[in-house]
């Protein structure tokens, strides 16, 4: 978890140490102008003994939420939030790899909103997350994309 928090502190990103459902968790964020829109990035990084499908959800959930509850009052044309939920974990799930291997959807909240979750198999030496290109929030395809590759190092054992 250092090593993330020093790449969050080396691209710019405010870093805190704050808990989520008393899951203690790093919190990086900063604000970036893309396509004439104001982005608020938060990339949120929790370390926990496994990872499934169920858990995943919850947890994009609430960094959904406190992304929200931070920066999305306005949300719309010119200001937008991305979120970038991060779970580092030595066993993980089939079910929660199928899950970060496609464009992850949001319902009501996802108004100028979009997140992306990432699971880092320590054990495995892999980060999970979807690398395609989506249609909807296509103009922040490669922000998404530098900012996993600028906080995830590979090989992601590094991570432990």
């Amino acid at each position: 978890m250092g090593v993330v928090r020093q790449r969050m502190a080396a691209d710019g990103c405010a870093v805190t140490d704050e808990t989520i459902r008393s899951m203690p968790v790093v919190v990086g964020y900063r604000a970036r102008i893309r396509a004439l829109t104001r982005i608020h990035i938060f990339a949120v990084a929790a370390e926990v003994e496994r990872v499934d499908e169920a858990s995943l959800r919850a947890y994009v959930d609430d960094v959904v939420n406190l992304g929200l509850e931070r920066k999305g009052q306005w949300r719309g044309l010119q200001s937008g939030v991305i979120v970038l939920p991060i779970l580092v974990t030595e066993s993980v799930d089939s079910a929660a790899v199928a899950l970060t291997q496609k464009a992850y959807r949001l319902n009501v909240n996802g108004f100028a909103a979009m997140a992306q979750p990432a699971v880092v198999d320590v054990k495995a030496g892999q980060v999970w997350t979807f690398r395609g290109t989506r249609l909807w929030g296509y103009a922040f395809n490669s922000l998404v994309k530098q900012l996993y590759n600028a906080y995830l190092p590979e090989p992601a054992a590094e991570l432990s």
